[in-house]
């Protein structure tokens, strides 16, 4: 009898575990569906091509700076600078393409400037030991005024015809260019984190680092490729954000856009002590963020009412996915 009664218990037990894991792993797209079926019901024309395209393209840029820090967390680290590299990005982009250089050379010199940021990020945080949040924190704060120089005024429009607002406003297949963009990004993402051993260094840094040192892993080579990575689409959500709205403003462009990234990869159960990083979680809270916002506008709700809500969404989630 006690055989079979400790074989019940142990049972239950991993009975116990597995649901919960479960919660874990689902829980965010239990609670993504559940939020569009109510809303579907009582907000009339929610569920429309329109809506859905709406929210795609809120979600672009924090869905890819997003994947961006959601690689960064998964090496331990950081970066609040995302919204500043978005600006200096797009001020680049601005000033090429004001000075007349053309689409093609003020998009590559407005992804540059993103990745040199990171680069300098990269370097300062794994050659010099300082901690990411003090690195990125200097890059937030020296980046606007950065960008405002660059951009030499407070503000710069195009106009509604110039190559750069039409690359906005460009469809692929019927789809907005930023739809491409995003399957695109997400698909190399898991790509890189799936199959590469690049994301298998980084997640063994920011398991461990002292341990990945000892295995042979470099650690600055593999840190400063995580903080280029994320700069890159950082800058490219700047750009892309540049075009869409067919003007660049230094100062409020990537504004805060690095509170919603972050609060998507927490609702996306990556670490922030680091480890695996979770595309697929990453993805379905940067679309829950931008979700909030809409469904907000649909139903008049105020905008601080709709951050409240936001911020009560993503308490629950990780209160949800919460290890013990």
């Amino acid at each position: 009898m006690p055989n079979s009664a400790n074989t019940s218990a142990l049972g239950a037990f991993r009975r116990a575990i597995a649901q919960r894991q479960n919660v874990r792993n689902y829980g965010v797209w239990s609670f993504l569906l559940l939020s569009l079926g109510v809303t579907a019901w009582f907000t009339p024309g929610f569920l429309s091509w329109g809506t859905l395209d709406n929210t795609l393209i809120q979600a672009f840029p924090v869905l890819l700076v997003a994947l961006g820090m959601t690689m960064v967390m998964s090496s331990g680290g950081i970066d609040i600078s995302v919204g500043a590299i978005m600006a200096i990005a797009g001020a680049v982009s601005g000033r090429l393409y004001t000075s007349n250089a053309g689409l093609a050379p003020s998009v590559a010199g407005g992804i540059l400037a993103g990745g040199l940021c990171g680069l300098f990020n990269g370097t300062l945080i794994s050659k010099f030991k300082i901690q990411p949040i003090i690195v990125t924190l200097v890059v937030m704060i020296a980046g606007r005024g950065l960008a405002q120089t660059i951009l030499g005024k407070p503000s710069v429009s195009f106009s509604f015809n110039s190559s750069l607002n039409v690359l906005g406003q460009y469809k692929i297949a019927g789809l907005p260019i930023q739809i491409v963009i995003m399957i695109a990004a997400v698909a190399m993402m898991l790509f890189v984190v799936k199959k590469t051993v690049f994301a298998k260094h980084v997640e063994a840094i920011g398991d461990n680092p002292r341990a990945a040192r000892l295995v042979g892993i470099n650690i600055l080579r593999t840190t400063a490729c995580v903080y280029v990575l994320c700069s890159i689409l950082c800058a490219v959500a700047g750009i892309m954000k540049v075009a869409l709205t067919g003007g660049v403003n230094a100062a409020g462009l990537g504004k805060f856009i690095e509170l919603d990234a972050i609060a998507a990869v927490a609702i996306g159960g990556t670490s922030f002590s680091g480890g695996r990083a979770r595309i697929f979680g990453t993805v379905i809270g940067a679309v829950i963020i931008p979700l909030v916002t809409v469904i907000a506008g649909m139903n008049d709700m105020r905008d601080h009412h709709a951050m409240i809500f936001k911020a009560v969404i993503v308490i629950g989630v990780l209160l949800v996915r919460r290890e013990r």
